[in-house]
């Protein structure tokens, strides 16, 4: 679902329309904030879970349940730490500036929970998005376990990612006859929409299973450089 939207405008000269498919915890965040506030919350429990997705024998939506479900923080105690730590990625201001005068238009997909990725977008003074976003749903501390994730209803079904868990189904709502598709991600969450966009950006896991796969994709150290890599790429096509 969307919390707040804004409508692409003309594409200015011959550059091509531009569709931002972006995920938020450690790619427009600077480090993985849900990394830090579950070390904070439940120890080295949570670890494991995310070594098995890196193996292949877990998908990131059943990794994510089973790290919240660790958690017994009061709920505004846990999101208020996510938000918290949050800090956004180099050139992230000025990214989304350039995309504006091109007439782009930008998603923020996370599992991430949107009461903190709002939090840190109002803080950030960021311009309005799309978001889809996971909700944490429990009160805290009491249930057992306290709390489950619903992820936006957007997000489809994928043998990999597993039931409303996949991202690429956003990918190909949002993308219009034309399109130049830009992702951007870090983790094995992002590959789906990485296969199906025209370039992706990538860091960490999924810079390395972009590279084994043969995908177009640059590494995104600042979003300072995206601009220049998307127009060297788009004038050898």
């Amino acid at each position: 679902m969307t919390s707040t939207a804004t409508q692409p405008g003309p594409v200015p000269g011959d550059l091509p329309r531009i569709t931002a498919l972006l995920d938020y915890d450690g790619t427009i965040t600077a480090h993985e904030n849900m990394d830090v506030v579950l070390q904070r919350f439940a120890g080295d429990a949570w670890r494991p879970f995310e070594d098995e997705v890196r193996a292949g024998r877990l998908s990131h939506a059943e990794c994510l349940r089973r790290q919240i479900a660790l958690v017994r923080a009061p709920r505004t105690e846990f999101l208020g730490a996510l938000a918290g730590v949050a800090e956004p990625a180099p050139g992230l201001a000025a990214f989304f500036a350039a995309l504006a005068e091109r007439g782009g238009h930008a998603a923020v997909v996370s599992a991430g929970f949107r009461e903190a990725i709002e939090v840190f977008w109002r803080r950030e003074g960021l311009p309005p998005v799309d978001i889809y976003a996971g909700e944490l749903i429990g009160d805290g501390p009491g249930g057992e376990p306290p709390y489950r994730v619903a992820f936006s209803d957007a997000l489809g079904d994928c043998a990999v990612c597993g039931p409303a868990s996949c991202k690429a189904a956003v990918l190909r709502t949002l993308r219009r006859p034309g399109d130049l598709v830009l992702v951007f991600g870090d983790g094995a969450s992002d590959l789906c929409p990485a296969r199906e966009a025209d370039l992706t950006f990538a860091r960490d896991h999924l810079a390395e299973r972009c590279a084994a796969e043969g995908l177009e994709w640059r590494p995104l150290d600042d979003f300072a450089t995206v601009w220049s890599d998307v127009d060297a790429w788009t004038a050898q096509r």
